[in-house]
Parts: structure tokens; C-alpha cells; sequence
């Protein structure tokens, strides 16, 4: 799928949180770019998402920085709960210094 209908995927409130789950993981490692990164980060710090899609929101940007070898500290503190514990607990084991 493209990012696009990925993100649409996400939008639809008529959509299963099972499927939206899926599409967080897809867009985080098929799509590694800027854009996909402040939709995550968007989609991680909304209230009317499942607690399952914001800790996938946080292991995706996780996958996301560590596959390109930078991550954005800045964007990194603009997590919140599970999504910012999933991030820092996947970075550190990839990346234990």
C-alpha cells in the first residue's frame, strides 16, 4: 500500500484497530521520511487512539531512527506514555550506547 492510504487507513474512525495497527507498522518500515515521522508522532499523542497503536506509533519511529542511524532527540521528547516507553526501550536495545 501507499503511504497515502496508509495514513487514510489511520484517519477512519470506521476502521478496526487491528488494521490500523497494521498500517503504523507498514508505514514505519516502508516509509522513512519526515512526513511519516510528524504523522506518528500526531497519531501517537491522540487520545482517540487504542494504547496498541500508540506503543506501535512509538516502535515504528523507534525503527524508523535507528534504520537511518539518527535519532531526532527532539522529536524523540515529543512522545508521551507507552508510545515514548516503547521508543526508548527499543532504541536502547538496538543501540545500547
Amino acid at each position: 500500500m501507499n503511504k497515502k492510504t496508509l495514513m487514510e487507513i489511520l484517519l477512519d474512525p470506521n476502521t478496526s484497530d487491528a488494521v490500523k495497527d497494521d498500517a503504523v507498522i507498514d508505514l514505519g518500515i516502508n516509509f522513512q521520511d519526515d512526513e511519516t515521522i510528524d504523522f506518528l508522532i500526531n497519531v501517537s499523542n491522540d487520545n482517540r487512539y487504542d494504547e496498541m497503536i500508540v506503543a506501535s506509533c512509538g516502535e515504528s519511529l523507534a525503527h524508523i531512527w535507528i534504520s537511518n542511524k539518527q535519532i531526532d532527540h527532539r522529536k524523540l521528547l515529543d512522545l508521551k506514555g507507552v508510545a515514548l516507553a516503547e521508543a526508548i526501550s527499543m532504541i536502547q536495545a538496538q543501540c545500547p550506547d
